[in-house]
């Protein structure tokens, strides 16, 4: 079962892949952890939801295995536990908004669609990674790569170009599909050239530093 399980999951470049640790009877999220092969499987052989963190005094031996959710793509897992004997659970989570109006002080919101953003983004890329593996007929994908570097930097041109004409008409609609076209080959000439999305979110993490602004 364990071995089937991991067979259906897709793990990234680095062999990670990402799981949300929650709270199966108050849904609350306690701890986002990147599982390889050998960690999801020694979870789910013993049950036990320590090996999911680098710390066991996140998820102890006071917690157990309740379930392991695949998404659709197989790109992402929900983590279920539940606390031992029915104890109460140790709050893991507050609302930042919370925290705002008691201190007044300036904070920096999560904004969970970005966090959607950057997993769709993660994902595409892993399909496009596959695409250019198996090169499955009838793939625009496929077609892209056996064309080579030439037609890839021509698509990119011609998506940059219509980005610019639906910006220039003030078109909302046409600006985000022509973006969405945009990114899609942008991250097909990175799988060609063989940049990882870690790399470019170094580069601007370091372009984000307050002293770079």
């Amino acid at each position: 079962m364990t071995e089937t399980v991991i067979q259906n999951v897709k793990f990234d470049e680095r062999g990670l892949i990402p799981a949300i640790v929650q709270d199966a009877r108050t849904r609350e999220v306690m701890a986002l952890s990147y599982l390889d092969s050998a960690r999801l499987a020694k979870t789910l052989q013993t049950g036990q939801p320590a090996f999911l963190t680098d710390t066991e005094t996140v998820l102890n031996n006071q917690y157990r295995l309740i379930d392991v959710r695949v998404s659709g793509d197989g790109a992402s897992l929900i983590v279920l536990v539940e606390r031992e004997n029915g104890s109460a659970s140790k709050r893991f989570s507050s609302s930042l908004l919370e925290e705002k109006q008691k201190t007044q002080a300036e904070v920096s919101l999560v904004d969970v669609a970005s966090m959607e953003f950057g997993l769709t983004v993660h994902n595409l890329y892993s399909l496009i990674a596959d695409r250019n593996e198996n090169r499955p007929e009838g793939s625009y994908t496929t077609y892209l790569f056996n064309s080579g570097l030439d037609k890839i930097l021509k698509k990119i041109a011609e998506e940059s170009g219509e980005v610019i004409i639906a910006a220039k008409n003030e078109a909302p609609r046409e600006i985000i599909s022509e973006l969405a076209d945009l990114f899609y080959h942008l991250l097909v000439l990175m799988v060609e050239r063989d940049v990882k999305l870690s790399d470019v979110r170094d580069e601007l993490m370091r372009r984000a530093s307050p002293k770079k602004q």
